[in-house]
């Protein structure tokens, strides 16, 4: 008698980092209810590597163009040829929503994470639990209850030498500086230079990182705190999850790059927005500090001593 044929499952999750990082409890739920299904994850390519490390997924693809004609028409001819048995849309997003529609008759049966219509628009943050957890009710599934946990990030390159702080000359304790890319949102180049001229003094060595577009703005903290370690660009999130673990703590704005951070559990403040939807990790230890209009009113010194009363570092005498 032959054995059954192995089933394929697609988990969607095209995004955000701060999403992806959210989902974590959900992807484990479906590999889960699926022990020995091929799982594909469909993403963005900034996600692939991370996505690939996960011990959730037997094949990470990346989302096509569907600008581009012949594409977007290899790509559906791919998917109808996997047989997908059921499909995850964990991001409910306008990606989703064209793989649904592109599908056609050989759709198979999809459980999708997008919002309900509403009548009147509501401000949102980055990623909705609850959406995911209404999804995985709807698929007969629980999610895990518990909070993002990426260790597994860590162990994945742990024996790799660029995996170790010392690969960047990261000699001394050490605290990570994320700034976001949203410069309405984001604490100013004066502000982290402060911050890590306090560090430096106090025997923290200071280390901004982020992408590849915020290398700029790390010039211009180093103008003012030359002991700055500046890895913007130069870190994968596999290499950032590891340093967050070694860090002191963390310092951040609206950053997606922290909400990997606190899944290693770094902690740290966070710089919000008073007005806007609360980004911070839930059930974490992390202290929001918020302004109004005006992130940069929130100055150095009070971070430092917010970290200080948190019990993350310990100030030199010449910094109070």
């Amino acid at each position: 008698m032959l054995g059954r044929k192995q089933a394929n499952i697609l988990v969607i999750k095209t995004d955000s980092l701060s999403a992806f990082v959210a989902a974590e409890p959900a992807f484990d739920a479906i590999r889960d209810a699926h022990p020995n299904a091929k799982i594909s994850l469909l993403t963005i390519p900034p996600l692939q590597r991370i996505a690939r490390a996960s011990p959730y997924f037997d094949q990470v693809a990346s989302m096509p163009d569907f600008r581009i004609t012949e594409a977007r028409k290899d790509f559906i001819k791919q998917l109808k040829s996997a047989k997908f048995e059921k499909v995850y849309d964990l991001a409910g997003d306008d990606h989703g929503r064209k793989l649904y529609s592109a599908m056609g008759m050989f759709r198979p049966k999809w459980f999708s994470a997008a919002p309900a219509k509403r009548k009147k628009k509501t401000k949102k943050s980055s990623f909705d639990l609850p959406r995911l957890e209404r999804m995985l009710d709807s698929a007969g599934l629980d999610a895990p209850a518990r909070l993002p946990n990426f260790s597994w990030a860590i162990d994945a390159r742990k024996d790799s030498a660029n995996m170790k702080p010392s690969w960047y000359g990261i000699t001394t304790p050490f605290g990570l500086l994320l700034p976001g890319l949203n410069e309405q949102k984001r604490w100013s180049p004066q502000g982290y230079g402060a911050l890590a001229s306090l560090m430096a003094r106090s025997g923290y060595m200071p280390v901004l990182a982020g992408p590849k577009e915020l290398h700029h703005f790390g010039d211009e903290v180093a103008h003012d705190a030359p002991q700055l370690v500046d890895l913007t660009g130069k870190t994968d999130h596999l290499q950032l999850a590891a340093l967050a673990k070694e860090a002191a703590f963390f310092v951040s704005d609206d950053a997606e790059e922290m909400h990997l951070a606190v899944s290693v559990g770094c902690k740290g403040v966070l710089i919000a927005d008073a007005k806007a939807p609360s980004v911070a990790p839930e059930g974490r230890h992390v202290v929001t500090l918020r302004f109004n209009q005006d992130p940069n009113s929130v100055e150095a010194p009070f971070i430092w001593r917010t970290l200080s009363n948190m019990g993350l570092v310990e100030i030199a005498s010449e910094t109070r």
